[in-house]
């Protein structure tokens, strides 16, 4: 850091104490002043006006009609950032702020700027924000926001704002305690497998032996689970958001004294196939993919109907979402002939991207489809070995906001028609709008279609049981303070949106005993 003294600066040697002298000592003395004044204001980079200007900028484009006001804001810092792609040095500023509500505002409607989005749009995470209240926020209540604004630094030296998503690693997910100490011994064989491999195979070995025993473990503590009667919660892959939500879930049981594991799995299919094997209590499962399986058809044809499957309750949609580069095509008829990935087979994206795709009079056989799923689907998207892929997840999604922050990917809108014959024709798939500002750089609205994340259960689960789960998921958790940008958005006012199979009859006593205000009727 440079420090600057009167003493330091070169200011002729006084003689005596005449006018004239004192005169030169003080215009050196505020040359000096001036000099730290503009290099401080170098190393600070951006000021506190800047950051306020940025925020009511974005504020008003992502609110045409006017929701949040600045009551206060304080410039707390700035870092630098790595250089971006074109070379340009990077800051990024931090600011504390206060927000007033103009209007009232359901943070977390299903078509609303939830508080993921609202994060992003801020610079915050969901943890940065407080506030939001799951049942709606109205006109004057505050938001206390935890926030930043990136910029760029131009030829000319002003410095720019500029859309950044700052990488965040996802919280571990416990998964169920391990098997017992004697299955110790089944291990050895296994290692010494790993030993005497040739060496021109023993990579590709290893990585088989190393997948199926960890898909063996799985399958062993759910059993183990069952046997003890752990009540076991079905989630996702390990940092999505249905393994977020499991997690949370999983602690309602300590209170009681009841064990409860949250397990991850590959999605809803999974998870509706070990709920009907009786290997999982409870699970987290697509709308479409629970009527799939309660009735027998797509991905469980040859397996039967499920008939002892129910509904909890609604939790949050999953958007459709249509993922191109950004100079890509411009609508999903546009995608025939080219590469799309429609996500891992035994997921629900699967079966829902093919519908909609059938909507807009395509087949599987009019593209060239793969499986990889979400992540390896955007790294392929970014070098350019795919044309488009399709996830069905609740939005904002994290990497997608990273991927649209660096200005290389839009989300398709689907066509009108496309939506009202998913709508009539596809139970548990609504219409939905992703409103401008949910992801970086989106001004404008897009037209989708999502299904609700069902949580699912048997028959077999006892009505008590279905009362701690519903009470503690729809007025226990805090689901934003937990970090889970989905579960924000789960309240008992969609808590029976989406539903496509048979409620479990301690849910609608559950939801029968709810005031009829605060939950709408099921659509």
């Amino acid at each position: 850091m440079l420090r600057l003294s009167v003493s330091s600066c070169p200011v002729p040697a006084a003689r005596g104490t005449s006018l004239w002298s004192c005169t030169v000592r003080y215009q050196w003395l505020a040359l000096c002043l001036l000099l730290l004044t503009f290099l401080t204001g170098c190393a600070r980079g951006p000021d506190e006006a800047d950051v306020r200007d940025v925020v009511s900028e974005r504020l008003r484009s992502a609110f045409h009609d006017p929701l949040l006001e600045i009551a206060s804001l304080k410039r707390m810092g700035s870092a630098s950032l790595a250089a971006g792609g074109d070379g340009a040095a990077r800051m990024i500023v931090y600011y504390n702020a206060r927000f007033t509500l103009e209007r009232d505002y359901r943070f977390s409607d299903w078509d609303a700027l939830n508080p993921a989005a609202l994060a992003s749009l801020l610079g915050a995470t969901e943890r940065g924000i407080s506030g939001i209240q799951s049942t709606g926020n109205a006109a004057g209540d505050s938001l206390l926001v935890h926030g930043s604004v990136t910029f760029s630094k131009e030829d000319d030296g002003d410095w720019k704002p500029v859309l950044f998503v700052p990488p965040e690693a996802p919280d571990a997910v416990p998964v169920q305690d391990q098997a017992s100490e004697t299955a110790r011994e089944l291990v050895e064989p296994i290692m010494e497998r790993f030993s005497v491999m040739p060496p021109s195979q023993a990579a590709a070995s290893r990585a088989i032996i190393a997948e199926e025993l960890q898909e063996a473990m799985r399958q062993i503590d759910l059993r183990l689970d069952n046997l003890q009667r752990v009540l076991v919660v079905a989630g996702g892959q390990p940092s999505g958001e249905y393994a977020v939500v499991a997690k949370e879930i999983a602690t309602l049981g300590k209170p009681v004294g009841v064990r409860v594991a949250a397990t991850t799995t590959e999605g809803s299919v999974q998870n509706a196939q070990l709920l009907r094997s009786h290997f999982a209590t409870v699970g987290i499962v697509q709308s479409d993919v629970a009527l799939m399986a309660f009735q027998g058809t797509g991905p469980f044809a040859a397996q039967g109907a499920a008939p002892s499957l129910r509904a909890l309750g609604s939790l949050f949609p999953e958007a459709v979402q249509f993922v191109v580069r950004a100079d890509g095509p411009t609508s999903v008829s546009a995608l025939r002939g080219l590469k799309v990935d429609l996500g891992l087979p035994a997921s629900g994206t699967r079966n829902t991207a093919l519908a909609v795709l059938e909507a807009h009079g395509l087949r599987e056989s009019d593209i060239q489809a793969s499986d990889m799923g979400p992540v390896e689907a955007g790294q392929a998207l970014a070098r350019g070995e795919i044309d488009a892929f399709v996830t069905v997840i609740s939005a904002p999604e994290r990497q997608l906001q990273r991927l649209a922050a660096d200005n290389a990917i839009r989300i398709l809108s689907l066509s009108p028609e496309a939506v009202a014959m998913l709508a009539r024709k596809s139970p548990g798939i609504v219409p939905i709008m992703l409103p401008a500002g949910t992801y970086p750089g989106q001004d404008t609205a897009v037209r989708t279609v999502g299904v609700a994340a069902l949580l699912v259960a048997t028959t077999s689960m006892s009505n008590a049981e279905v009362r701690r789960v519903l009470t503690g998921v729809y007025t226990g958790i805090d689901f934003v303070a937990a970090g889970s940008s989905a579960g924000a958005m789960i309240s008992l006012r969609h808590a029976l949106t989406g539903i496509t199979i048979p409620l479990h009859s301690g849910a609608e006593a559950f939801f029968a005993e709810t005031k009829a205000s605060e939950v709408q009727t099921a659509q």
